[in-house]
């Protein structure tokens, strides 16, 4: 059995390959991307070609191995007491107590975890679980993350748009997590690795390095699905002051598939007080919060009897409750009234059925109709009433919606036109490199 010990390898193999940043063919201009990478166990590591492999030192990236690593070889990963085992099950092991870093050697050849391709490097560092990090170039983090946010099928200049948006947001928010950029989820950018349609690559390589800018500077260009109809202003969602190129707008996204909520939601009093975090007893009471009371557009919520009182965000409501976009509206409703609607069907879809215990668990999709009241004043939710939510669009609903970029392509505007009326016709596209 071939095992590599990078502890003793130390001393024999430091002058036989190149740092990392030396053996790069990118442009120095432009930037490296750190993406923790969520991967699922258990994890299989593959070379489509020959790579470099280093290891951690003190003073940086050292050669673990004289040579390559080869292709053809599938790497299984563990790890055990801090230790990353890597073996191929045909006798070659790995085993490092410091992180590890595999650089590929030729163009074209990436490194696959479980069978995605990942652009550049791939970094492994252990403890009680292994680490997964992708370092790559902008260019290619950019086209992961249109993988990753929107479809392939879209018109160019609706790709190219969110493109530049992407890369604008990225430059913004570099360095978010501190020991790396972003991770790969929604939550920073949903991020894929090398994307498999060649649409995502065009649409970055034509807005090579362009990025967003106000008076000089890259905006925080952020972005979501689909805004139901109008996007929101900035400080409306969340904290801080008003951005002139994050303004509300009117989005054209009716015909998309995020417009419309695929479910509505039922809140009791109670209920809806112990997610928004307004304990104690008392008549829940809800009131409309205008910008010109408080700076931002929300909902109050008070306990009557206690006194406590808060006010929150639209965005804040949908964060607590879990809401799948930001336009909804609030309706007042009885629970017997709801009972009774659904004995009251307009409509009954069955869907798919499961047989247990000489039983049969059905899903099923319905229509009613009940009486409801909209929130527009003050209200009071009493004993056996509740809240019900019903919205539109996906996301938070500020800056560039993507499924309203996609109608604006198909109107006939170009990229730049898309840009322009989600940021204002005011921002500037700024060739970074």
């Amino acid at each position: 059995m071939r095992r590599f010990w990078l502890g003793i390898l130390l001393g024999f193999f430091l002058f036989f390959l190149p740092s990392p940043s030396a053996a790069d063919s990118e442009d120095l201009r432009e930037p490296v991307i750190i993406v923790k990478l969520n991967i699922e166990e258990p994890v299989n590591l593959e070379l489509s070609g020959p790579a470099n492999l280093f290891y951690q030192g003190e003073n940086g990236w050292i050669p673990a191995l004289e040579g390559s690593l080869s292709s053809g070889k599938t790497w299984l990963l563990g790890v055990e007491k801090g230790t990353i085992f890597l073996t191929t099950g045909v006798g070659d092991c790995i085993t490092s107590a410091f992180p590890l870093l595999f650089v590929p050697v030729e163009p074209g050849k990436p490194v696959k975890i479980n069978g995605r391709p990942y652009p550049g490097k791939i970094e492994l560092r252990p403890g009680n679980a292994v680490g997964f990090f992708n370092h790559t170039g902008l260019e290619d983090y950019v086209a992961g993350v249109l993988a990753g946010e929107v479809y392939a099928h879209w018109a160019p200049a609706a790709l190219q748009a969110i493109a530049v948006a992407v890369r604008s947001y990225t430059l913004f928010n570099l360095n978010r997590h501190g020991e790396f950029d972003f991770c790969d989820q929604v939550h920073c950018q949903k991020y894929l690795g090398l994307p498999h349609d060649p649409a995502f690559s065009s649409a970055v390589g034509a807005t090579r390095g362009e990025v967003l800018t106000w008076e000089g500077r890259v905006i925080n260009a952020v972005y979501h699905a689909s805004s139901g109809g109008f996007t929101q202003n900035n400080e409306d969602v969340w904290e801080g002051e008003a951005l002139p190129y994050l303004r509300g707008v009117e989005d054209f996204d009716q015909n998309g598939e995020k417009y419309h909520w695929q479910e509505s939601f039922f809140f009791s009093g109670e209920e809806l007080a112990g997610k928004l975090g307004l304990n104690g007893n008392g008549t829940l009471e809800i009131f409309p919060v205008t910008a010109r009371e408080k700076g931002f557009s929300g909902l109050g919520f008070r306990r009557v009897k206690e006194g406590g009182e808060m006010v929150v965000r639209y965005e804040t409501i949908r964060r607590l409750l879990r809401l799948p976009g930001p336009n909804f509206r609030f309706y007042k409703v009885k629970t017997e009234e709801l009972i009774a609607a659904a004995g009251r069907l307009e409509e009954l879809a069955l869907g798919r059925g499961m047989e247990f215990s000489g039983k049969v668990s059905l899903e099923a999709k319905l229509r009613m109709v009940l009486p409801v009241e909209e929130i527009r004043g003050r209200t009071l939710i009493g004993p056996g009433e509740g809240i019900l939510v019903i919205g539109r669009g996906a996301g938070h609903g500020v800056g560039l919606s993507q499924w309203g970029a996609r109608a604006l392509a198909g109107k006939g505007y170009d990229y730049r036109g898309i840009l322009n009326h989600y940021y204002g016709e005011k921002i500037r596209i700024h060739k970074e490199y």
